[in-house]
């Protein structure tokens, strides 16, 4: 049995939260594993001393402290976690994440001759908010859609969580200034170098979003702002930028010709349809009605990313 190194970089976690995690690494039925808490928080924060008590408790919970740079994305502390791993296998997480029990004794052994990683299937964490049962559905919708998530998974667009240390070692690793782009440069490398990605529906892990409206727009921004070198060579990324955009041109236009302000009414009828229909294709999922919320969330998401965008692209021209 190989062993795993689950990598846990966290920064002012909510300790309740990060709790959860850690409880569910030590879940795992998978027997011989070990898990890196990086810890990059401010000091005195609970949750740094949440995590020094498990390693206290557990031999194989070992317990590391890097100060935090501002400007340093998650890849970073990613990069930095996993120098301290022993095991031939990684699980990367994240301090919002819950497994399943048999999460890594279902994707462990598929890591084998060129199978270099694993995706799980993602599960939205429950709650009240209507971001979130919106999201529910969207990812229930996607990932019960195996021959989609195969074929996505063979052309490398989602990132494997569990994955070979081998693999990792042999394409140089994260791209340690890819911000949230590390899954397309690693993902690429995997693939270039012969290796397979293979999707496991039973492995599933829950994922907590952003709830709050304005906490979407933020990271929407940042992350249009960090995905600047990937999006520039996107065509598909660069229409929707596009599209999202271009009521704010057609605005402009309205000065000099009313007619192009009605553009601005059908510009959300476009999103309205496809959310219509959506919620069709959603027949017996719980969270069903709030697909209809799809195109506020399209706008709160995909503007704030165009403009984080054009500040990256505007600031290297300067």
């Amino acid at each position: 049995m190989k062993k795993v190194s689950i990598i846990c970089p966290f920064f002012n976690e909510e300790e309740a939260l990060l709790e959860v995690s850690i409880k569910s690494y030590i879940a795992q039925t998978y027997k011989n594993k070990e898990v890196i808490l990086l810890d990059n928080s401010h000091p005195g924060m609970k949750c740094s001393e949440l995590a020094k008590k498990y390693a206290k408790k557990y031999k194989w919970i070992k317990y590391y402290y890097v100060k935090n740079i501002p400007g340093k994305w998650a890849s970073f502390y990613y990069v930095e976690a996993m120098k301290y791993t022993t095991g031939e296998i990684i699980y990367m997480s994240d301090a919002n994440v819950k497994l399943s029990d048999d999460y890594l004794e279902l994707t462990a052994p598929l890591i084998k001759d060129k199978v270099a990683g694993v995706v799980g299937k993602v599960i939205i964490w429950p709650s009240k908010q209507w971001i979130p049962r919106f999201r529910d559905v969207i990812w229930n919708l996607r990932y019960n859609n195996i021959p989609r998530l195969e074929r996505e998974t063979n052309e490398g667009r989602i990132l494997p969580r569990t994955f070979s240390r081998k693999a990792y070692d042999e394409v140089g690793g994260y791209n340690v200034d890819a911000g949230w782009a590390i899954d397309t440069f690693f993902n690429n490398a995997l693939l270039k170098k012969g290796y397979k990605i293979i999707y496991e529906p039973k492995a599933e892990w829950w994922h907590q979003w952003r709830d709050n409206p304005w906490d979407l727009v933020k990271y929407s921004f940042k992350f249009g702002k960090l995905n600047f070198d990937t999006s520039k060579h996107d065509k598909k990324q660069l229409v929707k930028m596009a599209f999202f955009l271009s009521p704010f041109a057609f605005i402009v236009a309205g000065f000099f010709n009313p007619l192009f302000f009605f553009y601005l009414i059908l510009h959300p009828l476009i999103l309205c349809f496809r959310y219509i229909t959506l919620f069709f294709k959603a027949k017996g999922e719980k969270n069903r009605p709030f697909v209809l919320f799809g195109p506020i969330v399209s706008y709160l998401q995909n503007i704030p990313y165009a403009f984080g965008f054009l500040k990256s692209l505007l600031s290297k021209k300067k």
